[in-house]
């Protein structure tokens, strides 16, 4: 018997294709089809998410249960942004097919798309298209033989989709600021892995290579953190730090091999959770960051990072949007990043080694390598926003900016939402993906109760442990509070009523909109900080001479010491040698006896 909500996944990829054609064809259709079918492409999915699943009529499109979790975070970013872009449609229509084939063409489609909006380069085209089909082909041939290459060709197209060079120290001068399109490169890649290595091999792929894919991952996440930490402009950083994630959901997807390969279902489980709340919450985060950065803009100009600043006053709310989703991309508790480092380290101790100090090397090389990671995202973030909000604006339009209207900064407001919502209640956003969970960790039949998700705790696959989120973010609120009560009873007030970034300064007179000349940006800055750098280098060249006398005076009386001791032992030489002859003959008594 054939239920009535069986016709949902035709439905879905009906409407996804209007998307895709209206985004190929803008003419196609007014502009508010587009948030209207992403709406419908949401509530579809939430259906077929909550729905028991069935068997539809033979020969209508498949949606797994796989492809359902990245089918909502993509109709979710389509809703928010609003685009009339081929990329999410087709992104989304990748998504949905259950077919090696036919996943390989959406993908080989999907790369020029992002090669357009600067995602990928040409050469990523190239090599992801050809790691695509070899992947479709090993996948689609009898035998399991051609399973043992399998991951090499599906790790290249998905670092080409997720616009991560394989070369560590080339390939990032094609990056363009970041964008909606990025997040569906990282998802597309992030599920294209999941498939090829994990659901559709008829066998294990093997823990071995499940490691070399999650060190391959491990690596292509420092790369992205440190691309991160030197890019120039705000939405670069934004789109190095998504990359520096993606590489860390190939390190999950990874464990999720090796658990598949050792039979540990439930540590499977558990590093397949951390990537839904990768994907989820991350990617939330990380959308109204850069909706965010948008509106930012539009008031303030140019987003490069040496030429924007002094926001913190200026555009107050806009500045608070953008720390809370900075928070959410660079792992502080208890934001989705953090979530998912959290049990990526609980899946890394749950690993099985061997005993002695050989076996304990490689996960404790991994977690450092994970520390690392979070570092140089956590630094990119606090380098992004202390140069865009803190200091004091550096060019006129700067100056002029203020808050866009509240409704402005509504949808970003609702993406954070969603983002915490997926943390701090875990278990909504996994109940969702429970299913997918249940496929990627090989559980079939009757479900363990330890594979159930807990609505407010996320447990660690090894059982050792739970995170409570909502009692880690009650903390904070508590401390906060308390900090705020305190200053609030100090009842301290500014000494001078001006604008933060002039530190207490008179206000600039009215011939100096822009405070100090030597503040701004420009040829001028350099000549300008001259006169102020004379009176610092007097008592730097003072300091380092008091060094230098110091220095030369400790080398004097060690070469003293040094002459003292070499003329003590020549005058003693011989009775030096009676003395070491004794002792010698003292210890080989002491032996014999």
């Amino acid at each position: 018997m054939i239920r009535g909500w069986a016709i949902l996944p035709l439905f879905l990829m009906l409407v996804l294709s209007v998307l895709l054609l209206d985004g190929l064809m803008p003419r196609f259709a007014t502009p508010q089809v587009a948030r209207a079918g992403w709406g419908l492409v949401l509530v579809l999915a939430v259906a077929m998410a909550c729905l028991p699943p069935v068997s539809g009529p033979a020969g209508l499109p498949r949606v797994d249960a796989l492809s359902l979790p990245f089918v909502l975070i993509l109709s979710v970013a389509g809703l928010a942004s609003g685009e009339r872009s081929p990329v999410l449609a087709g992104a989304a229509l990748t998504a949905g097919v259950d077919h090696p084939v036919l996943f390989c063409i959406g993908a080989a489609g999907l790369l020029p798309l992002l090669h357009a909006r600067g995602v990928v380069s040409r050469g990523m085209v190239a090599w992801g298209s050809a790691g695509a089909a070899v992947a479709a082909a090993l996948l689609s041939g009898p035998g399991s033989g051609r399973l043992a290459v399998l991951p090499v060709p599906a790790l290249a197209a998905a670092a080409a989709l997720m616009g991560v060079s394989l070369r560590p120290l080339a390939g990032g001068r094609h990056g363009g600021s970041g964008g909606v399109a990025h997040l569906a490169g990282v998802v597309v890649g992030l599920c294209l892995a999941a498939r090829m290595l994990v659901v559709w091999p008829v066998v294990p792929v093997g823990a071995v290579w499940g490691g070399g894919v999650a060190v391959a991952g491990l690596v292509l996440a420092l790369v992205g953190g440190g691309r991160a930490l030197g890019a120039r402009d705000a939405g670069r950083v934004l789109a190095d730090m998504l990359a520096g994630w993606g590489g860390l959901g190939l390190l999950l997807v990874g464990l999720v091999m090796t658990g598949r390969a050792d039979d540990l279902p439930l540590l499977a489980l558990g590093a397949f959770r951390a990537l839904m709340l990768l994907a989820g919450g991350v990617g939330m985060a990380f959308l109204a960051a850069i909706l965010t950065l948008e509106r930012i803009a539009e008031a303030a100009g140019s987003l490069d990072l040496a030429r924007a600043g002094g926001l913190a006053v200026l555009m107050p709310r806009a500045s608070g949007l953008l720390a809370l989703a900075l928070a959410g991309l660079c792992a502080l508790p208890p934001s989705g990043g953090f979530a998912v480092a959290w049990l990526l380290v609980q899946s890394l101790l749950a690993l099985p080694r061997a005993e002695g100090l050989v076996g304990a090397m490689p996960p404790l090389a991994t977690l450092a390598g994970v520390g690392l990671a979070c570092g140089l995202l956590i630094l990119a973030a606090v380098r992004l926003l202390s140069c865009l909000v803190l200091g004091r604006p550096r060019t006129p339009r700067a100056a002029g900016a203020s808050d866009p209207a509240p409704g402005r900064l509504a949808v970003p407001g609702a993406c954070l939402a969603g983002s915490a919502w997926m943390v701090l209640v875990p278990g909504g956003w996994l109940w969702l993906t429970r299913r997918a969970g249940w496929e990627a960790a090989g559980l079939a039949g009757p479900v363990p109760s330890g594979a159930l998700p807990d609505w407010l705790a996320l447990a660690a696959p090894g059982g050792s442990g739970m995170l409570y989120p909502l009692g880690v973010a009650a903390l904070l609120a508590l401390a906060g509070g308390l900090v705020w009560a305190l200053s609030r009873l100090a009842g301290t007030v500014p000494s001078r009523p001006v604008a933060a970034w002039n530190e207490g300064a008179p206000p600039s007179p009215p011939w100096m909109p822009f405070g100090e000349p030597t503040a701004q940006t420009g040829p001028a800055q350099f000549a300008g900080m001259l006169p102020w750098g004379a009176p610092a280098g007097y008592s730097a060249r003072r300091g380092l001479r008091r060094i230098v006398r110091l220095l030369r005076y400790a080398a004097r009386r060690a070469a003293w010491l040094v002459e003292a001791g070499v003329a003590g032992v020549s005058r003693h030489a011989m009775g030096l040698v009676l003395l070491w002859l004794a002792v010698a003959a003292l210890a080989r008594m002491w032996g014999r006896s």
